[in-house]
């Protein structure tokens, strides 16, 4: 954040607003990991178990709690009344804020916001479709209710320009959905898994044609680590061409064409593009989905207006994404493992996710997650549609129940929807 947004910020605390003084727990400074003096030599910066808070260093006291992500001094003020007002930047979760600390007495106001490097806005974009928008609300609203979801979101590009049409969030109060924050670190990317691998084969002079040996479901690769499949327990799947395999979502066939592709990183790379971190959201998924299933152009839109980012891709190969794209649609027809839930009437080239969550030390799981991304119509795609939601950790629902309770609904609306 620039000196003159913090400016800004700190204006908007009123100088005749009360400051006021709140007991702060005292942590002495030997307890402290760091101590860093602001450039004013009054203050430092003090951290503790990864936090920081504000400490006066004549006074011997901490002014704040140790519990923000970020602290910094920014701006000494003295009002017309000689008052001294020290203004600190400050982070917490998803929260930017200004501390004003009033020299003589470190009482103190604060005003918070929403960080936009962490929630998205979408009022300066021009391109949000409100029937749209208001669908994806309604749809998203019951999915959540009827699969016990705690955090959703969905996201709808004009797969043609790129440009956003809806963006929306919803999350649990209560018994109700209400709007939630666009957060911009929300899902996984781990669904994308099949879609950055797939091409991969046309690298490694490979053809969809080709069998392997999927080794029953489960695929050792040393120091007691394996790779396996979703049907590992019941046998899991034998010989397959790679069309089978990855019209299956076999993890044991992707990490083949990787450990070819990349050889002794694949491991590296496998764990990376299948991580369970909230290192994405909806809109995100969409874009990239959109570009590297149609084009060697990534395209963003930036929410400001009706302007993209567009940068080039030139990783994949043609016959890697005419690949991608017969994978993409196989999985939703013939014996392909999601066409017993794919939409009737329209041909879609997407794919699910289904993650179980895991267990934590205490006992607890982490949430489970389930997604889609896909565009439709499969050959000359209109929409470009991402989705995902967040629910307690429990085995009962899975693809087929996204599919007939959000995915299936939102599609076939789209597909008759006139912009």
């Amino acid at each position: 954040m620039s000196f003159a947004q913090k400016a800004v910020v700190a204006d908007s605390i009123d100088a005749e607003e009360a400051f006021g003084k709140k007991q702060v727990p005292q942590v002495p400074l030997e307890q402290c990991e760091h101590i860093d003096t602001c450039s004013i030599a009054k203050f430092a910066i003090v951290t503790k178990d990864g936090k920081q808070g504000i400490y006066d260093l004549e006074k011997h006291e901490n002014v704040t709690e140790i519990d923000f992500d970020v602290a910094d001094l920014f701006r000494r003020y003295v009002s017309e009344e000689g008052i001294e007002v020290f203004y600190f930047y400050v982070e917490r979760g998803i929260e930017r804020g200004t501390i004003g600390v009033v020299g003589e007495n470190n009482q103190t106001v604060s005003v918070w916001m929403d960080n936009p490097e962490y929630v998205a806005k979408l009022d300066e974009c021009t391109t949000i479709d409100s029937a749209i928008a208001q669908k994806c609300h309604d749809v998203l609203s019951e999915g959540l209710k009827s699969l016990d979801g705690t955090y959703g979101q969905v996201a709808v590009l004009d797969a043609q320009t790129g440009r956003l049409k809806a963006w929306i969030a919803l999350e649990k109060d209560g018994e109700d959905y209400v709007e939630g924050k666009l957060l911009k670190q929300a899902c996984s990317p781990r669904v994308l898994t099949l879609v950055g691998i797939t091409p991969r084969l046309a690298d490694i002079n490979g053809s969809l044609k080709d069998k392997m040996d999927l080794c029953g479901g489960v695929y050792n690769i040393g120091d007691s680590i394996s790779i396996r499949d979703h049907n590992w327990r019941s046998g899991g799947y034998g010989v397959m061409t790679c069309r089978q395999a990855l019209t299956h979502k076999s993890n044991v066939a992707m990490f083949k064409i990787l450990l070819v592709n990349r050889g002794d990183d694949a491991f590296c790379i496998w764990k990376k593009i299948t991580s369970d971190e909230k290192q994405t959201n909806a809109m995100e998924l969409a874009a990239v989905f959109n570009s590297l299933y149609q084009k060697n152009i990534i395209t963003f839109p930036t929410l400001q207006a009706d302007s993209v980012t567009e940068a080039t891709i030139d990783r994949i190969k043609p016959l890697g994404r005419k690949y991608l794209q017969e994978v993409l649609i196989g999985l939703n027809k013939g014996d392909g493992i999601q066409a017993s839930y794919a939409p009737k009437k329209v041909e879609l080239a997407g794919i699910y996710g289904n993650y179980q969550g895991k267990d934590i030390e205490n006992g607890e799981h982490k949430l489970a997650e389930m997604s889609f991304v896909g565009l439709f119509p499969a050959k000359k795609p209109r929409y470009a549609l991402a989705l995902f939601l967040n629910r307690p950790n429990e085995p009962i629902h899975d693809s087929k129940d996204l599919a007939n309770g959000i995915v299936n609904n939102l599609v076939e609306w789209l597909t008759k929807h006139v912009q």
